[in-house]
């Protein structure tokens, strides 16, 4: 089935579904960030997407599973999950009427203005008071515009990096579980609209080997790292996803 593709594609696959799975491990995020444009420079795109379909599933699910007092990161972040599925589901359903590249400038240069902030000393810090419903807020917004564009994360990273005292362990559990949300009903989207057909779906599953390579990999990496470098490596991560809303507006 994998002849009708070249040995050096399909290393160069494997290559991109590692690194995904890498920086999953060490930050836990950027996976379709990642590998997606890598896969698409040597696959059609809707196919380097519908590939990552499994992939993205596992990984958020293994890293909610390995996280230590998972019971309390969901007492503390249920609101903002439920608020996911219900804006995803209000995203989708005005996709057709509303003009995506607007939306994409003007939330790429929010997140991008954002991460700024978040690296300077005018940080911004959620009170304890108003985690649930700031979670409300943002949870609602990553489920609009990623039902809009697919673009579910940054939203999130904002969220989680202003909580305080949040540790780089607490954070990947959190947007671990807080993914499986968007994820989740995503992967099942494409099965059901047909985008990620038989063919695909055993391209996806056979995707999840490197990807859980790279995570495993990743963790051990996320382990030597200070909570204050893990900080700027995921504002990082938001300047990227906000440069990504904005090539894929003009694009």
């Amino acid at each position: 089935m994998l002849a009708e593709y070249g040995p050096t594609i399909v290393t160069w696959c494997f290559f991109a579904l590692l690194c995904g799975g890498f920086i999953k491990g060490a930050l836990g995020v950027g996976t379709p960030l990642l590998t997606v444009p890598m896969m698409a420079l040597v696959l059609p795109p809707q196919m380097a997407i519908a590939i990552m379909a499994i992939p993205v599933v596992v990984a958020n699910l293994w890293q909610f599973a390995q996280a230590e007092r998972g019971s309390a990161v969901i007492s503390r972040l249920w609101p903002a999950f439920l608020a996911i599925l219900v804006g995803t589901w209000v995203g989708v359903k005005i996709l057709s009427v509303i003009d995506e590249t607007t939306l994409l400038v003007l939330v790429g240069v929010a997140v991008i203005a954002f991460a700024l902030l978040q690296g300077s000393r005018f940080r911004l810090h959620l009170p304890d008071p108003l985690v649930r419903p700031a979670g409300v807020f943002f949870g609602g917004a990553s489920g609009l515009i990623g039902g809009l564009s697919s673009f579910f994360g940054p939203m999130l990273i904002i969220y989680l990096i202003s909580i305080r005292g949040l540790s780089k362990n607490q954070f990947v559990s959190s947007i671990s579980f807080l993914y499986v949300s968007a994820v989740v009903p995503w992967a099942i989207a494409l099965y059901l609209f047909g985008i990620l057909d038989q063919r695909l779906l055993i391209y996806s599953a056979l995707a999840t080997i490197p990807v859980t390579i790279g995570l495993l990999l990743g963790q051990r990496i996320r382990q030597r790292i200070s909570d204050a470098r893990f900080q700027y490596l995921i504002i990082g991560i938001l300047v990227v996803s906000g440069v990504s809303m904005l090539w894929r507006a003009y694009h």
